[in-house]
């Protein structure tokens, strides 16, 4: 009688194991082939002449970016009906040109987001407790 409660309980646990198990890989396979098809999507759209080193939206259809063309650096505002080069500016006006080279990758982001979510949570308990 005990052997057949053994037997029971091992075989309604191990389809749980098996298909979290394969939930974990599929999991894992996707966020592979998001990997690759973001950097597949990067080589498409770079290109050796011109780079957006910031973009700023202003509203839903208007914003400004700052882009490198052929070495030099132009600030350009873009809405539905037109783009404009609105300034030529001087290398020396960009600031922090090295950061957007390197792309964020997952972890950090989600490092990121995770420590301000905490400080956040930091933050609201100090009110509660009546600390400024």
């Amino acid at each position: 009688m005990k052997m057949t409660r053994y037997l029971s309980a091992s075989s309604d646990v191990l389809p749980l194991v098996f298909t979290l198990i394969a939930v974990a890989v599929l999991l894992y396979l996707c966020y592979l082939l998001s990997r690759f098809i973001g950097k597949k999507a990067n080589r498409i759209t770079s290109s050796n002449n011109i780079r957006i080193l910031e973009r700023v939206a202003l509203s839903q259809d208007k914003g400004l970016v700052i882009a490198e063309i052929c070495g030099s650096y132009y600030l350009i505002g873009f809405s539905n009906e037109r783009v404009e080069i609105l300034k030529e500016l001087d290398a020396s006006m960009i600031h922090g040109k090295s950061k957007t080279s390197e792309e964020p990758n997952f972890f950090s982001v989600l490092n990121s987001v995770l420590k301000g979510r905490q400080d956040l949570t930091e933050h609201n308990r100090g009110h509660k407790n009546g600390k400024s």
